[in-house]
């Protein structure tokens, strides 16, 4: 590591360099910060502002002044600059460059002004190539989940329509004590699958939609059920399901799912918490995630005061199936196999490297100094997982056998956490609640709204300079939309014979 060497400017402010290579300016650091910020020019309104290796951070108080609204946040290539960072509203180092997405949300990390103090590019020019790399990748999977829901966000608010008219039997999860097992699809599930057996009765199981069907299969029926995903094809893996589900309102289920006992899960942002809300539907609290596995892995933490096991949670590529088998996805694939495209062609781009399951693996890997003294990954001895999810260990059933008798003796009598019923309002007066808060909405939507019916074309107005005719764009497209799903909630009551 380079040792910094401290001096004073003529001035009198502290700068330093390394090599022979000024980081700040040798007589007047703060007029060369005040200089830099005046000099930039991001062509739009930023509500954060990232400056890689600010060193001494004597531009921070002027971005303050410059952009009083915008949030900063310094990007350290190394620790030599660790007691200026109280400067700023957060600070990461370079290798932690995809928590300014865990952090802030892609909106936010599109509505980013993203700037180098320049002299650390010399100081550090591996450190400064790698991080900004990682910048470039971080907005381009910011753009695609941002496109995700601009192509999504009708089709959210339909099923949130749909969720809180059809809903029938509303359930809840009293919390216990009893350890929870998360299960997840991935190929290490296999192995664990007579050790869940053996140890069903002392668990509370709660399965991802994905491994219903290995779970069904094996004879093991998990107590609740949780998907997320508000695409079509979430629905196959609940075609069958007997188990109650979790499910927040814009997710995709089959309509003979309305019949079951359903847990409403809310994330708090609208439109789907303002509907859950004016509909008088008790939810539990949900975290949106890019994937399943951390918003069920929340849940699980907060519904029992016991640790938390989680089997299948490979989170990384693997020769041969991505799944644990039987999968439902994986069954209606194989229908269109045949001699010219066989199902080693279609499998074969599945176990090359995978930026979706590397953001998943970070996000654990992240936020694993919290989980770690409650939340174990689980499988049979023989596996070997392929990666490492932070300070979060990875152990076997034996292992397990030690940690659940250790919480036993603490706790004494276990108490498995527990779904029970609870009462909402008739279909026919949620059906007015809905069409009358839609209603509201035809000629103008709030902000809250827009960001996820039109997230992009809010994401642009909020970077936009001039924002009047773009707004009055926003506002009629807006507007149509909310027409839209008027006449499609008046369709879901005429059609089911509780609303004429």
């Amino acid at each position: 590591m380079s040792i910094i060497q401290f001096s004073l400017a003529k001035t009198g402010e502290k700068t330093c360099s390394i090599n022979r290579i000024r980081l700040h300016s040798a007589y007047d650091p703060v007029k060369e910060a005040q200089r830099f910020v005046a000099g930039l020019d991001f062509g739009f309104i930023p509500t954060l502002i990232v400056v890689t290796e600010p060193a001494l951070s004597y531009c921070a108080a002027f971005l303050r002044q410059a952009y009083p609204a915008a949030k900063l946040v310094a990007i350290r290539f190394t620790h030599q600059f660790d007691e200026y960072n109280h400067l700023w509203d957060k600070f990461f180092y370079h290798d932690q460059i995809i928590q300014l997405l865990h952090t802030y949300g892609e909106d936010e990390v599109l509505a980013t002004g993203f700037i180098s103090w320049q002299p650390s590019q010399q100081v550090f020019p591996q450190e400064y190539n790698q991080c900004w790399q990682q910048i470039r990748n971080l907005v381009q999977t910011s753009r695609d989940i941002l496109g995700t829901r601009a192509y999504f966000g009708k089709r959210w608010l339909k099923n949130t329509l749909s969720f809180c008219y059809r809903l029938q039997n509303s359930c809840t999860i009293e919390p216990g004590t009893a350890p929870v097992l998360l299960v997840a699809s991935g190929p290490s599930l296999e192995s664990s699958m007579d050790f869940i057996k053996k140890n069903r009765d002392s668990l509370f199981i709660l399965a991802l939609s994905s491994a219903l069907s290995p779970l069904m299969t094996a004879g093991i029926k998990p107590d609740a059920c949780i998907s997320t995903d508000g695409g079509y094809w979430a629905k196959k893996h609940l075609d069958s399901c007997s188990v109650p589900l979790i499910l927040p309102a814009e997710a995709a289920i089959p309509a003979s799912c309305f019949e079951k006992s359903i847990i409403p899960l809310k994330y708090g942002d609208a439109p789907e918490a303002q509907l859950l809300e004016n509909c008088k539907i008790p939810a539990l609290q949900g975290f949106r995630n890019g994937t399943v596995s951390g918003t069920a892995l929340e849940l699980a933490l907060s519904i029992t005061t016991g640790p938390v096991f989680a089997c299948g949670l490979d989170l990384a590529a693997k020769i041969g199936f991505q799944h644990c088998q039987p999968n439902r996805l994986e069954m209606a694939a194989e229908t269109k196999d045949f001699r010219l495209v066989p199902k080693e062609t279609r499998l074969f781009p599945q176990q090359l490297p995978s930026q979706s399951l590397a953001i998943y693996a970070q996000w654990f890997t992240s936020q694993s100094q919290r989980f770690k003294d409650r939340f174990y990954r689980l499988a049979h001895s023989s596996y070997q997982f392929s990666n490492k999810l932070g300070v979060i260990r990875d152990i076997d059933w034996k292992e397990f056998t030690a940690v659940f008798a250790r919480h036993k003796k603490k706790q004494g009598t276990l108490r498995l956490p527990r779904i029970c019923s609870v009462q909402i309002p008739e279909k026919a007066q949620r059906y007015e609640i809905l069409l009358k808060t839609l209603e509201k909405y035809t000629q103008q939507l709030p902000d809250h709204w827009l960001s996820t019916l039109l997230p992009a074309e809010q994401a642009l107005l909020n970077r936009s300079l001039e924002k009047t005719e773009l707004g009055k764009k926003i506002s009629e497209k807006s507007s149509k939309i909310i027409n839209e799903m008027v006449d499609y909630l008046r369709f879901l009551g005429e059609n089911t014979g509780h609303v004429v």
